[in-house]
């Protein structure tokens, strides 16, 4: 007959915990770019994949190093770390969130009326060849500014930047929504409106290391993703309360970023290998071979999972 002791030590190692794993995901900032991730961990998503989610703010350009130190299990940053993987790097792009992240050049019009007079001027960016530096150059490249007669300068996160350009520190910003409405409120102005062609702005990269030796969590972190994005799309009011949740923002400002970003939201998790060559082209200096950078077989066999009701 079984000791009570070693009745609660059996429960104790029931399977539901035993294959709980704790991961961390690196994110760059708190914006509503994050949303899926966001929703995953407020409805249990993760949770039910067996997972314990712990987000951590790192500087984009810092995202990768940190996942190869084995400090974070994954990072979401896209355009830093994609460009260190195509330069060789030993990670891939396992999955793609927004295939597009809408940013607005925004500036206080009491001191600039046209943007010809950014000439000379400082352009605030999260980090220099950072994903918002290399949007706002499209943003004053399609206006007809050189981007190379502005001056950027790495301030931090979208919420510094908010004060870089309240206070003067610099007269132009790039920021995503919910930034640019905020903004607005305080009386600046968008002087330039999101690109034709854009760049990821989230998505999920990992070690080669981690791909090779833990599957499993790569599947199930996949799996919860691919659920949240089905989630969001299907539960727009929850969504926008569990947005103003993570990112403190009035929900009809939650509601617009809703409306305008997640029209850029992989679905499939994936991209194409025309895309991904298009990307390469745009944010790295050499190319390799694609099978070296991006391995969506995690995400198309989720998909295939959650579709056939697995």
């Amino acid at each position: 007959m079984l000791s009570l002791a070693a009745l609660v030590m059996m429960a104790s190692f029931q399977p539901s915990q035993a294959q709980t794993q704790k991961i961390r995901i690196s994110l760059s900032s708190r914006s509503n770019t994050n949303a899926p991730y966001y929703v995953a961990q407020a409805r249990g998503i993760f949770r039910d994949e067996g997972l314990e989610v712990e987000f951590i703010q790192i500087n984009p350009r810092l995202g990768a190093m940190a996942v190869l130190n084995g400090d974070v299990t994954f990072t979401t940053s896209f355009v830093s770390t994609f460009r260190g993987v195509v330069q060789g790097l030993p990670m891939k792009t396992v999955f793609i969130l927004l295939k597009k992240g809408l940013y607005y050049l925004m500036v206080r019009p009491e001191i600039i009326k046209d943007i010809q007079e950014l000439k000379g001027k400082k352009l605030g960016v999260t980090a220099i060849n950072g994903g918002d530096h290399i949007i706002g150059r499209e943003l004053l490249r399609m206006k007809g500014v050189d981007p190379n007669s502005v001056q950027a300068i790495a301030v931090g996160d979208p919420s510094l930047r908010f004060q870089a350009v309240v206070t003067g520190i610099v007269q132009a910003v790039s920021v995503p929504p919910p930034y640019d409405v905020q903004l607005q409120n305080l009386g600046l102005k968008a002087i330039s409106g999101p690109p034709e062609i854009g760049v990821p702005s989230s998505g999920l990269f990992a070690a080669d290391r981690v791909i090779k030796e833990n599957p499993q969590i790569l599947r199930r972190t996949i799996r919860a993703l691919l659920k949240a994005n089905r989630f969001l799309e299907a539960n727009r009011e929850e969504t926008l309360r569990i947005m103003a949740q993570y990112v403190p923002q009035k929900l009809e400002l939650a509601a617009r970023s809703y409306d305008i970003e997640f029209k850029a939201l992989a679905k499939d998790g994936t991209m194409t290998d025309a895309e991904i060559e298009g990307q390469m082209e745009r944010l790295a200096d050499k190319k390799r071979p694609l099978d070296e950078i991006r391995d969506f077989s995690f995400a198309r066999a989720a998909l295939k999972e959650l579709e056939a009701g697995k």
